[in-house]
């Protein structure tokens, strides 16, 4: 069945014309054929091309011309006759099946001497020549040297994942080639045939679909100089001695014209690279998406490094080391809003930060060889350039300061200090993942209630806007929910653990910190109303009571806002858990004056039977069993234990 290729879609047409397409085994010298047909259409145009040994064959040419002069009126016929020379041609090259119909197209008027625009009178009469007709010569030589461009680009051996606008281009190509054929088709018809095709149609189609290859062709140049300036870093980036040339590799368009400037957070204001000199280099790489959470994350390691700076830690000076804050642009058209958002950040920022609103020069090497997916990362660059740290950010979230200088293996030695515990839990198969930067709550109430009220205040805190905001992300699990026997489990293996350390011979500093460790968390085993952990990734931060950190948890709202104004989540709660336990403490121990008559009770385990410690009142005129106790030192204990008198 005909159809109209004016009422078939781009794809539609691509997809017909690449399935004629064979091979390129076909000899074209393109060269020798062009020069022959811009002899004949335009003087003195002779565009450089490729060579092969190519002799037109006039046979080939003449089937051409013939079947486009019988492409009577109607465009299904011009899309006919399309096709049926795309068969023919279907084991030359796309620039080849182009060039062939254009000659068969010149062949056909041979007569002309030349086919300048606007051509004579004398030629336009005698072969009835359109004026339009010279537009479309033109547009199919333009599109032709496209096409050529193309395969010169192609040719010089980039790959597509370097340069996709290869792909993208040729995609254009066989759509191009069916237009152009089609339209010299038209064109035959009208001149030789008297038909009456609206080459102007025919035209803007082929235009159209030119201006999308040129468009191409444009990234193509861009992507080849973008991939040329990669491979340039790339060298660099082996080569590199020291850090601040390792930054403006990553950061600065060219080592003649940098042009980006890093704003100091601490005095407000703008610097280069250079104060980087001869310093360790915390490099955070992130996006704009949840950068109010990881500013306080970045202030918290600022200020850390700034209390005592002259400090000597494993034989660094924390002066020595500093923040640079290299925030991710991927999205072009964000430029505009991302600028006015550093300008807001700018005002409660300590560190330094880059401020650059772009595709960053270097991304492709971030990506590649500091292994950026789109996640933060903080790789810890030396003064000569080397990553003594490929991603400290999970260290320094679980461990903060004290993970410093921020070596991988700093890291290692400090997670000893629970690798038993962990150990521990991991043999109760509770399904705890500490990986990710997450906070863990571990707990076992004295009865069903108290693990309820704390599951429940604990769900209401990880859904509330402020620990969205702050990027948190909280787990928790109860020890012995499914099996109650993990609980004797549990405290059974703590026990052996610090039986065997303490057997150790090593008494190293560690064995002793380990030690106190044990003893502190076997302390919360008899908590009358239960115990809760609380983690920062391995980095057990809490050893709390149950009845404490429910009342912490329970006024989230009171101490909310000092989880996005201080250091993080863990800090906020532990500042208000610890005066929290501290009021409880006190009420525990406050007496009860004791007035012969009122029991002071204290609140039993496990609801039993509560037990009443009575004060009795002694016989008149004799002193009571405290003050007889208390003689001599009464005054010490007056207002603990006074008793009643008349």
């Amino acid at each position: 069945m005909l159809v109209n290729p004016f009422e078939l879609g781009d794809s539609h047409i691509r997809d017909m014309a690449y399935h004629t397409h064979l091979n390129d085994n076909a000899t074209c010298d393109t060269h020798v054929l062009y020069t022959t047909v811009s002899t004949l259409l335009y003087k003195n145009r002779l565009p450089e091309t490729g060579s092969s040994s190519f002799q037109p064959g006039f046979h080939t040419l003449k089937l051409i011309s013939t079947q486009m002069i019988n492409a009577t009126s109607g465009v299904q016929y011009v899309h006919q006759t399309t096709m049926w020379i795309l068969e023919q041609l279907k084991n030359y090259s796309w620039d080849a099946k182009a060039l062939l119909t254009l000659a068969a197209f010149a062949f056909e008027i041979h007569r002309i001497e030349s086919l300048e625009s606007p051509w004579t009178n004398e030629v336009q009469s005698r072969w009835k020549v359109p004026p339009i007709a010279t537009n479309l010569v033109a547009w199919v030589m333009e599109a032709l040297e496209h096409i050529w461009e193309w395969l010169k680009l192609s040719s010089i051996g980039y790959n597509t994942e370097d340069v996709p606008s290869l792909s993208d281009a040729f995609n254009e190509i066989p759509l191009l080639v069916y237009w152009i054929l089609a339209s010299l088709a038209a064109s035959v018809a009208n001149i030789i045939a008297s038909s009456d095709y609206q080459l102007s149609d025919f035209i803007d189609r082929l235009s159209s679909i030119d201006n999308n290859l040129k468009e191409h062709l444009s990234l193509i140049k861009q992507e080849i100089d973008g991939f040329e300036d990669y491979l340039r870093r790339k060298e660099m980036f082996s080569q590199t001695k020291d850090g601040v040339s390792m930054l403006r590799n990553l950061c600065e368009p060219t080592p003649e014209f940098p042009r980006v400037q890093v704003y100091d957070g601490s005095t407000k204001t703008k610097k280069g690279f250079e104060v980087f000199k001869q310093k360790h280099v915390l490099l955070y790489f992130s996006e704009f998406n949840s950068i109010d959470s990881e500013i306080l994350f970045l202030n918290y390691i600022h200020v850390r490094l700034e209390e005592n700076p002259k400090e000597v830690i494993k034989g660094f000076k924390k002066e020595d080391f500093k923040i640079l804050w290299i925030p991710i642009v991927d999205n072009m058209d964000d430029s505009a809003k991302i600028k006015l958002r550093f300008e807001t950040l700018k005002s409660y920022i300590r560190c330094y930060a880059v401020e650059h609103f772009s595709k960053l020069p270097g991304i492709r090497l971030i990506r590649e060889k500091l292994n950026y997916t789109g996640k933060p990362i903080m790789p810890v660059l030396t003064p000569k350039g080397d990553i003594m740290n490929e991603d400290a950010k999970d260290l320094i979230f679980q461990w903060g300061i004290e993970a410093f200088p921020f070596r991988k293996f700093d890291g290692e030695d400090l997670s000893l200090k629970w690798k038993w515990f962990w150990d521990v839990l991991k043999k109760l198969s509770l399904g705890i993942q500490l990986e990710g930067g997450k906070y863990i709550f571990i707990y076992q109430g004295k009865n069903r209630e108290w693990n309820q009220k704390l599951a429940f205040e604990l769900d209401k805190i990880k859904a509330h806007e402020t620990i969205k905001r702050a990027d948190c992300v909280i787990e928790h699990y109860q020890l012995g929910k499914n099996d109650h026997g993990a609980i004797s489990s549990f405290w059974k293996e703590i026990e052996i653990k610090k039986e065997t350390k303490k057997a150790s011979k090593l008494h190293e500093v560690l064995d002793y910190e380990i030690q106190d460790k044990m003893e502190s968390l076997l302390r919360l085993k008899n908590d009358p109303q239960g115990w809760v952990i609380l983690s920062k990734g391995s980095n057990v931060k809490v050893l709390g009571g149950m009845k404490p950190m429910f009342e912490t948890m329970m006024n989230f709202e009171m101490w909310k806002d000092r989880v996005l104004q201080i250091e993080g989540f863990d800090i906020a709660l532990k500042e208000y858990y610890d005066a929290q336990a501290e009021d409880d403490a006190a009420e525990e121990v406050k007496p009860t004056p004791p007035n012969g008559k009122m029991p002071l009770i204290r609140e039993p385990p496990n609801g039993e039977k509560p037990q009443q410690i009575i004060f009795i009142k002694p016989p008149k005129g004799e002193k009571s069993i405290c003050d007889r106790i208390c003689s001599g030192i009464k005054d010490f204990f007056h207002q603990c234990c006074a008793c009643a008198t008349d």
